[in-house]
């Protein structure tokens, strides 16, 4: 099979062609026509220089693609330079500046947002509070027959209302707002002004509030008492998802431990320039102060109440007690007792002081 050959150009075989085709012999006879035949051929040196000038076009445009490439190239990598320059130090004071201007700006808003919640939960803590005192008790009440020692369940919250409306009345007496400067101090002030009360209010109940625990304990014991008193208190309070008064109950005990925690939020968020500051500070401390004493006083009046108790026991109790290191501690102390009666063995008297001579 034959290979076909690589295309040559037109012009060229068709002038070779041509050429192939003269006549030699008219060649030698007539030079002159030959000349004229030279002249006017299509295919002579203007053939051959349109292709020169075509390739000669197509490298200068290859050269001047490359030209601009390199170019290109040369201004990427001088950007990429400049890029890389270290910035003035005038422009990274400004950068510096500003970043510390909206991390000033970030802070103020948290504090804004702390300072509003502190007061937000205050209201709403007071509106449960009269919810279960006011509504609530009210309800149970009127169940036939009322639960039993019902009033010692809200022994000394009215206290704790009390002190708690006071504290807000404090607040919107001020025509301020959270966001206001001066909204820090007055919160700090009726703070400080009202702790001898919030904690003289508040250690009764958290003292007395295991005895509450112990009534609802004792009125889930008849279900179909427990069953009435969860239909008053899911009557009385439809938006509120409670299904006993240990809910209610249990919130002057969560909100004292609570206000160091928010206290404590707002000085996080205020800077030491602030001219609260240190007022802020005094009253975050004296809330944790306040804590420590309520907790100490709550621990005792719990160990008070242990030896107080009296208890009844039956003998059966009494001889459940009773174990072989109880008997043998009973035995050997009744032997001691009879031994020293009886002069089998001396009594070990207290020593006087010695007299000066």
């Amino acid at each position: 099979m034959e290979v076909p050959g690589r295309p040559r150009p037109a012009s060229f075989t068709t002038a070779l062609q041509h050429a192939a085709s003269r006549d030699p012999r008219r060649q030698e006879n007539d030079p002159g026509e030959d000349e004229e035949e030279e002249e006017g051929d299509p295919f002579g040196d203007g053939s051959f220089g349109a292709d020169e000038q075509l390739g000669g076009s197509v490298e200068a445009s290859e050269l001047a693609a490359v030209n601009a490439s390199l170019s290109s190239r040369s201004s990427f990598s001088e950007g990429s330079a400049a890029e890389e320059e270290p910035p003035s130090a005038e422009d990274a004071k400004k950068k510096s500046e500003e970043e510390e201007a909206a991390a000033k700006e970030r802070a103020a808003q948290r504090q804004v947002l702390a300072i509003e919640e502190l007061v937000q939960s205050e209201r709403n803590y007071l509106r449960m509070l009269r919810l279960s005192t006011v509504t609530i008790r009210n309800n149970l009440q009127e169940l036939q027959p009322p639960p039993a020692d019902l009033d010692s369940a809200f022994l000394d919250i009215d206290d704790v209302i009390d002190v708690s409306n006071r504290l807000l009345g404090l607040l919107d007496r001020q025509p301020l707002r959270p966001g206001d400067p001066l909204f820090l101090e007055a919160l700090c002030e009726s703070f400080l002004g009202l702790s001898p009360d919030i904690e003289a209010s508040y250690r009764e109940y958290l003292a007395r509030y295991s005895q509450v625990t112990l009534l609802e304990n004792s009125y889930k014991q008849d279900e179909a008492l427990w069953n009435r008193v969860v239909g008053v208190i899911k009557s009385s309070a439809p938006d509120v998802n409670a299904t006993s008064l240990s809910f209610f109950l249990v919130m002057p005990v969560q909100r004292i431990a609570r206000y160091p925690l928010l206290l404590q939020t707002i000085r996080k968020h205020t800077e030491t320039s602030h001219p609260a500051y240190a007022l802020l500070e005094r009253t975050a401390h004296t809330a944790i102060a306040l804590n420590y004493r309520i907790n100490e006083y709550k621990r005792f009046r719990e160990v008070a109440d242990k030896y107080k108790k009296t208890e009844t026991l039956t003998m059966k109790d009494k001889i459940y007690r009773l174990n072989s290191h109880s008997i043998a501690k009973k035995t050997a102390r009744f032997s001691q007792h009879f031994k020293h009666e009886t002069g089998m063995a001396p009594k070990v008297g207290r020593k006087s002081p010695p007299t000066c001579p």
